[in-house]
């Protein structure tokens, strides 16, 4: 019993950790802020435009959105794959032909039953008074 308490607790932790990811982006940019703003930012060079690291962030949160929709268009295709595989999945179609015994095949079926057999052997008389 305890192992699946682990292995459930793992698998949230998974989830959080996808669903909390733009957080992350944002508590990392606000704790190394200052780290942003003097090496990483495009516009360090340029202090009257007081960025302040927000292109950084603008161009972390830009790569996360995209990988999201990477991995939500791979997801699709993935199942529009299997989808599609099991809908036109190849079965293969045994044939198989059974043997043929002419021996037993009657060409009228009905002329030759034992009724008309015997109709058809007596001569036809008028009816006795």
């Amino acid at each position: 019993m305890n192992h699946k308490r682990y292995i459930s607790l793992f698998l949230l932790l998974l989830i959080s950790f996808k669903i909390l990811v733009v957080p992350f982006v944002y508590l990392d940019f606000e704790l190394r802020k200052e780290y942003i703003i003097q090496h990483l930012c495009e516009n360090r060079f340029t202090p009257q435009l007081h960025c302040d690291g927000k292109c950084y962030l603008a161009k972390q949160l830009h790569k996360v959105a995209e990988e999201q929709a990477r991995n939500e268009a791979q997801k699709q295709s993935d199942t529009a794959k299997k989808v599609i595989q099991e809908v036109f999945e190849e079965t293969t179609l045994d044939f198989a032909l059974a043997p043929v015994s002419y021996l037993d095949f009657e060409y009228f079926p009905l002329l030759s039953s034992s009724v008309q057999k015997g109709f058809l052997s007596k001569p036809i008389m008028p009816p006795i008074a």
